[in-house]
């Protein structure tokens, strides 16, 4: 733990709070009650029964008071806003401090009062319509006013805040943590966040990336070493520096998938909804970058501090030089991959196909000018662009966009065919390692409905791609962006949602009873009650109709629910068939591909 603000961060379930809970217990047996404050993310605390409906009782905000003056002895072991309420009353210089913050910032008057051994807190908003209880003033504000005692305690060394975000805009984020700042130099104070917001990520110098500590599930947390050699790459404190909002909202992923720019994140981020690939459950950050330049610092910043990286890049981010694959041929696990395929390394898997690519194009430079020069990467080159880079890429490109069949009337379309295979199967290896090349070209090579040579306004292409695929239906959509979804799919990581488990569970509990009861001709109600006394349940899920079909009895199931996402109902079920069967044969998870 650093002077100064030590942040936690990291996905829900990971270690945090229990962390903090641990490091305020120790902090207090080693410097006393008095010098450490936690305050839980449940600030508003016993307030909440005065603010919503919590039981059957109503409870007025009139009738809200902190607490009693035995109450108030314990305020620095209350880790709610009652603690924050009685420090304000016992120190009248930070009651100062705050109510006059709360005046000019917030235009808000705050009164403490005692009556009859109980303190009461309230708010005047200088309206015309009076004083009113803090039990009715925005959860927010309160937060802030709790955060700020305790800040302005100088009492307390060692201040441990559990999500400090809670029920605050970014505004009030970014001045939370501007007075958070001003409080240990002041007050020379220790302070340890917990977040979830972007706000508190703060970073002025390259240093700062130690005062993080990145945890993620099952693993132990992980603060970067000030001293690390990597951290005196000046190339790294220009990009920490530059840090937006899409970088630090990778700082609470577990996975990274670094992409190019805007259009592939609304390609991206529209084909992961659609397809129901839950990458966000899966903890996946997507990430745009200005350009594939970019790859090699934020996949070194990434990995550093313990996130797992994956990549999308346009082909040139292959074709052009080796510093983005090497981010992945030198995975530990690479070697074993690049054995399976007889190869020493991934590196010389790249390495031979390259070459293989750099022979087949200057052979063919001539002769292939009409297959080539249809590709976008031709047609939007520039002047001072390296032709045989252009060519190579271009080349490949049309490898990929036309039909096999095209290609064996090419000259030497065997050889073309060789080269296509062997392109694919070191890409296919890149894949298993998190490299994913978009093989086409460009995101924009991959579209059906928008011109492929787009090059300008190509935020507004992608938008318009997309607004056409609401019709197309899933399979369809899978073939035409299959590169793209092979990354999507491997950052997710997520097992499908599958109700239908659970529904044809709940169905086997009742129809074997509602069986035996049609072949005694018993009618639908005695049904219901007999499943009613048998599942100890009022409600049954499945709507069941006696039938008699060729002089044998049985029913017609259908389910209830709209909601459910599965198959199969309604379906039929005679006496002496086996219901086991039957139901596992009927009912089915009502597949992505099948939506439209």
């Amino acid at each position: 733990m650093n002077k100064g603000i030590t942040t936690f961060i990291g996905p829900n379930g990971a270690g945090k709070t229990q962390t903090q809970k641990r490091l305020r217990d120790y902090l207090k047996s080693k410097y006393g009650n008095n010098r450490v404050r936690y305050l839980s993310s449940n600030r508003i605390g016993a307030m909440e029964q005065f603010r919503s409906k919590i039981d059957q009782y109503n409870y007025s905000s009139a009738n809200y008071n902190v607490g009693s003056r035995e109450t108030k002895i314990h305020r620095h072991d209350i880790e709610t806003s009652t603690g924050d309420f009685f420090t304000m009353d016992e120190r009248k210089d930070v009651y100062i401090k705050i109510a006059e913050r709360l005046s000019v910032l917030f235009k808000r008057q705050i009164y403490l009062r005692w009556d009859s051994g109980n303190m009461q807190v309230f708010f005047d908003k200088n309206d015309g319509r009076g004083e009113y209880s803090v039990a009715a003033e925005a959860s927010g504000l309160i937060n802030i006013i709790s955060i700020l005692a305790a800040l302005y305690d100088e009492e307390v060394l060692f201040l441990l805040v559990d999500e400090p975000e809670v029920s605050l805009h970014p505004q009030l984020q970014a001045f939370l943590l501007r007075e958070m700042k001003a409080a240990v130099k002041e007050y020379d104070k220790t302070i340890v966040l917990s977040t979830h917001a972007t706000e508190f990520i703060s970073i002025n110098s390259i240093e700062d990336i130690s005062n993080f500590v990145f945890f993620s599930e099952n693993n132990v947390p992980k603060q970067v070493d000030v001293n690390k050699p990597e951290l005196k790459s000046k190339k790294l404190g220009d990009f920490l520096l530059r840090l937006g909002h899409g970088y630090k909202n990778g700082f609470f992923a577990k996975r990274i998938l670094l992409i190019e720019g805007a259009s592939d994140l609304i390609i991206c981020n529209y084909l992961a909804d659609r397809l129901e690939y839950n990458i966000d459950v899966s903890g996946t950050q997507i990430v745009p970058t200005d350009g594939k330049g970019q790859f090699p610092i934020a996949v070194k910043l990434f990995r550093l501090i313990g996130k797992d990286v994956a990549i999308l890049t346009d082909l040139d981010g292959f074709i052009d030089d080796n510093s983005i694959v090497e981010l992945f041929a030198q995975l530990p696990q690479a070697k074993e991959i690049a054995c399976k395929h007889a190869a020493n390394s991934v590196s010389d898997m790249v390495r031979n196909v390259k070459n293989k690519i750099s022979v087949m194009t200057s052979k063919h430079i001539d002769d292939m000018r009409d297959v080539y020069e249809k590709h976008p990467y031709w047609i939007n080159k520039k002047e001072d662009d390296d032709v045989s880079k252009i060519v190579k890429r271009s080349m490949v490109g049309m490898l990929f966009c036309v039909e096999d069949s095209e290609i064996s009337k090419w000259k030497d379309a065997e050889e073309w065919k060789s080269t296509k295979l062997q392109i694919e199967t070191v890409i296919a290896v890149l894949g298993e390692l998190g490299c994913f090349i978009l093989k086409k070209g460009a995101i924009e090579s991959y579209y059906h409905y928008i011109s492929n040579n787009t090059c300008v306004e190509k935020p507004a292409a992608a938008v318009e791609e997309i607004s056409n695929l609401d019709e197309i239906d899933c399979e369809k959509i899978k073939e035409y962006y299959t590169d793209i979804v092979s990354a999507l799919e491997y950052v997710s990581m997520v097992e499908e949602i599958d109700e239908s488990f659970a529904v044809k569970k709940e169905l086997l509990s009742e129809l074997a009873v509602a069986l035996e009861l049609v072949k005694y001709d018993k009618d639908e109600k005695d049904m219901y009650a007999a499943i009613k006394h048998a599942k100890n349940s009022a409600v049954s899920l499945f709507k069941y109709q006696i039938i008699t079909e060729d002089n044998k009895k049985g029913l017609e199931v259908n389910i209830k629910s709209k909601i459910l996402q599965v198959d199969g109902f309604p379906f039929k079920v005679f006496v002496g068939e086996d219901v086991n069967t039957i139901v596992d044969d009927k009912i089915r998870n009502r597949m992505v591909v099948d939506r439209r």
